[in-house]
């Protein structure tokens, strides 16, 4: 399981590493330096919102459909048209819930124009989604990382005309709207083409018993409350920060700088999670061990933090203000939270998806809830003191907990065995690696000093064998 992992990763990751975070750190960040902090936090504020009711647009159907098909490709023959006609109307009860929600929250003009269109692109992004979960679901990968990056690369090509090549007209917000519309739509055609071709190919198989919606709702409902409970908890800060503070707009658009960036990076979690999440539904589904390949995921995705939280804490300001025009000091202070929210976030995506491959749905539902609740309530209590460093604050302390909940409830299941020695080293070289910063910071040319702490902590990352390139060699895929 693991070639097969590495093999599928490195060739998404490939394919991501060329688009996404040209898509994010070029085109998306020169429209907000383009039209500026106030208007991108009402688009940003909005795209959050668009997000809160992301649960009745697909009522759990995708991950559903994914975990069905990877234990059972005759799924698809069966199960296909129920599913879709449910999500069409899972879809319209998201767009009424929407736009009402955004009515009685005061959006008006412009704001619920964009409300509107954002609703309608989330729409057609939760369908390519849900094609796509039939692509992972037969194990074509290769083909599901490449629509994974096609409606970016489409978005990058129609953002860059009207960016550069569209005469003296200024970039407006609304444009962004419309571009993913257009490239949402156009991608979604050509998916269904092609899982449709897939779904015919199985009509010879042999029947299946067939499902009917109270099944449907049955056993998609708790993916649906898991998704809606990591929506609000990941999504919810933008919207809280344009409501509750003034010049909430701008704020926003403050607090989106730094956010973009925790954003590149959970974009790349969630590549490893969403290859992981059908692999271990299958490997599971047999009773076969998924220990070595779900440690070795977690390794790769928490050592990054390693890197991002003292760089975060010690330069985090200069590399803001080579990316942006307005940077505030609130700006910076969500860098260095969010740069440690990172580490929960590698926790809960990686644990979050073992529990839920393995279907310990309940357990995910009562962790995912816990941590709503909580975020919620941190948000209201610390936005109104501490403004957008509050709310990444909330953000931290609920990632790090759900995700360490997670940990715990795998290991007390004996879903797998992860080294608490490794965690300890781990948190051990975090505390190094800032009180190195501190140090050296301002003492030689930025460029020498950043030499000298990768160095460091690269030579700690692997003399304490917190990353052991062991695991890589042929010899060890034959064991495993």
């Amino acid at each position: 399981m693991r070639k097969q992992f590495l093999v599928n990763i490195l060739f998404l990751l490939s394919l991501n590493v060329l688009i996404k975070p040209f898509w994010i750190l070029g085109i998306d960040r020169t429209i907000q330096n383009t039209v500026g902090s106030e208007a991108y936090g009402i688009y940003f504020a909005l795209f959050g919102f668009s997000f809160l009711l992301n649960t009745l647009l697909d009522f759990g159907i995708t991950n559903y459909n994914t975990w069905s098909i990877s234990r059972d490709p005759s799924f698809l023959r069966i199960g296909y048209k129920k599913l879709a006609l449910f999500k069409v109307l899972f879809g319209g009860v998201y767009l009424i819930g929407t736009l009402g929600l955004g009515l009685l929250s005061g959006y008006n003009g412009l704001e619920f124009q964009l409300l509107l269109g954002l609703s309608m692109s989330q729409f057609l992004l939760s369908f390519i989604l849900f094609q796509r979960s039939i692509l992972a679901g037969l194990q074509l990968f290769w083909l599901d990382s490449i629509f994974s990056v096609l409606d970016k690369l489409l978005l990058v090509i129609s953002c860059s005309y009207l960016l550069w090549f569209n005469g003296n007209t200024l970039f407006q917000i609304e444009w962004l709207v419309l571009a993913q519309i257009g490239c949402y739509g156009f991608v979604l055609v050509i998916l269904l083409l092609i899982t449709q071709t897939k779904r015919r190919a199985l009509l010879t198989s042999e029947s299946a018993k067939s499902i009917n919606f109270q099944t449907v709702v049955k056993q998609s409902y708790p993916f649906a409350l898991i998704i809606l409970f990591m929506t609000f908890y990941y999504r919810i800060d933008a919207f809280m920060i344009e409501r509750l503070l003034e010049n909430g707009a701008e704020k926003a658009g403050h607090y989106a700088q730094s956010f973009r960036l925790f954003d590149v990076a959970n974009n790349f979690v969630f590549l490893f999670t969403g290859l992981l999440f059908p692999m271990l539904s299958k490997v599971i589904s047999k009773n076969e061990s998924t220990n070595a390949t779900v440690n070795m995921v977690a390794q790769i995705l928490l050592i990054p933090a390693i890197l991002f939280i003292p760089l975060s804490f010690g330069y985090g300001y200069q590399f803001l203000n080579i990316l942006y025009n307005d940077v505030s000091e609130g700006s910076f202070q969500v860098l260095i939270l969010l740069s440690i929210a990172f580490a929960g976030l590698a926790l809960t995506a990686v644990f979050g998806t073992v529990l839920t491959a393995a279907g310990r749905l309940n357990e995910m539902v009562r962790i995912t809830f816990v941590g709503f609740v909580l975020n919620l309530i941190l948000n209201l209590v610390l936005i109104p003191i501490y403004e957008i460093s509050g709310a990444a604050a909330a953000s931290g302390l609920v990632q790090i907990g759900t995700g360490i909940f997670m940990l715990m409830k795998c290991s007390n299941l004996q879903l797998i065995n992860f080294p608490i020695k490794w965690l300890v080293k781990y948190c051990l070289t975090i505390i190094f690696s800032l009180v190195l910063v501190y140090f050296i910071k301002d003492r030689l040319e930025t460029y020498l000093e950043l030499v000298i702490i990768l160095l460091i902590q690269l030579g700690l990352i692997f003399g304490l064998r917190l990353f052991d390139l062991k695991q890589f060699t042929i010899s060890r895929f034959i064991k495993k």
